[in-house]
């Protein structure tokens, strides 16, 4: 067969290499100068089965984990399986752990709480409030998007600068629309476009990225510090991980209700960020960078992944790192066999047009 992939982040890049491994022509398509350029490089990449409800999307991101390893990210250098340590210092947040801790360990993913001496073996660095509730995650890992996307493409076609205005269906298969005019035609479509999947799909509603909605954060880099942190932390105050060289990524999830697409983050937002780490690891920090993040965010909070026509399908999903690698192998099952994947029928476009209650509105991803 051929076919199309349409964008070059973790998603696209996961479902064209899973396509080409089964020996069928694969090309991807991506508006960007280069792969890993769009909500990829702007991601806290933390690879977890953790605050996921209902049960069925946190089984789904937990097997997700699984297919990290069992494509070798450990070796590839994509993926640091350090787990993730959660520190609670309010009253609401160590409620809320301890609700999910003991949730989390009842279906048997991995979760336990620490006292503080097994915290400090740890991140030695981290400094923890007295009455901190501590709880450990040892099976979740932490990410580098742009080395995860540039193994999936060995090897596979990758054409820049070409922005996908229409995908039209046909009897024997489907084509796209260029910019600038020109039209590809092969047996199948793929569209990974993330957030901008409504563009081309208006049957899959997204939470269009606004000032202080769910779809948005900050996300900032710090120079290299001074201290040691080897894997995934979150705390009340700020989320960090390791960014490599030393740097760190650092997110202030309460911050978020202040971004804005449209505009840089804020000064007092960045003072803050580089307060709240300074704080947590006893060190100046100078943040190198900061962003507004854009996020893939389907109107009710899961993944919509599936068959749109014969020839058409659509992957998206908020927690593509995570899920990217598992994604993409049923993915390209269904489009290669025609057959169902059982453990995707939760998340079909169609579960939209069914009458149903109106939906609880999308968490904000990450929170705590």
């Amino acid at each position: 067969m051929r076919v199309l992939v349409l964008g070059a982040g973790v998603l696209g890049a996961a479902v064209a290499n899973r396509i080409a491994a089964r020996g069928h022509e694969v090309r991807v398509l991506d508006a960007a100068p280069a792969p890993a350029t769009g909500t990829s490089a702007a991601t806290f990449a933390w690879v977890n089965g953790n605050n996921k409800q209902p049960p069925h999307y946190q089984e789904l991101n937990a097997a997700a984990i699984r297919e990290h390893h069992r494509l070798g990210g450990v070796a590839a250098g994509w993926l640091v399986p350090n787990g993730h340590l959660e520190v609670a210092a309010t009253e609401e947040h160590r409620t809320r752990l301890t609700e999910r801790v003991t949730r989390l360990a009842a279906t048997g993913y991995p979760a336990s709480f620490l006292a503080p001496a097994e915290v400090t073996a740890l991140e030695p660095d981290l400094r923890v409030e007295p009455d901190a509730l501590a709880a450990w995650f040892p099976d979740e890992a932490h990410c580098h998007p742009e080395a995860f996307v540039a193994m999936m493409l060995a090897g596979v076609p990758v054409s820049t600068n070409q922005r996908v205005v229409g995908v039209e269906e046909h009897r024997t298969g489907a084509s796209v629309q260029l910019s600038d005019g020109t039209a590809l035609t092969a047996d199948h479509v793929v569209t990974c476009l993330g957030r901008h999947t409504a563009a081309l799909h208006e049957d899959v509603p997204m939470i269009e990225p606004a000032p202080g909605n769910a779809a948005v954060g900050f996300l900032a880099r710090t120079a290299p510090v001074a201290a040691r942190l080897s894997r995934v932390v979150t705390t009340s105050t700020v989320n960090l991980r390791p960014a490599g060289g030393g740097a760190l990524v650092a997110q202030t999830l309460d911050q978020d209700v202040l971004a804005d697409p449209a505009r840089p983050v804020p000064p007092s937002v960045v003072s803050t960020m580089a307060e709240r780490v300074r704080d947590r690891l006893g060190y100046p920090v100078r943040v190198e960078s900061a962003v507004v993040g854009q996020r893939a965010l389907p109107a009710d909070g899961l993944p919509v992944v599936g068959p749109l026509g014969a020839h058409r399908y659509v992957v998206v999903s908020h927690s593509a790192v995570t899920l990217a690698p598992l994604l993409g192998e049923l993915a390209a099952r269904e489009v290669c066999s025609g057959a169902e994947e059982d453990v995707l029928r939760p998340y079909r476009v169609d579960r939209f047009r069914r009458p149903h209650p109106t939906p609880t509105p999308a968490r904000r991803p990450g929170e705590q």
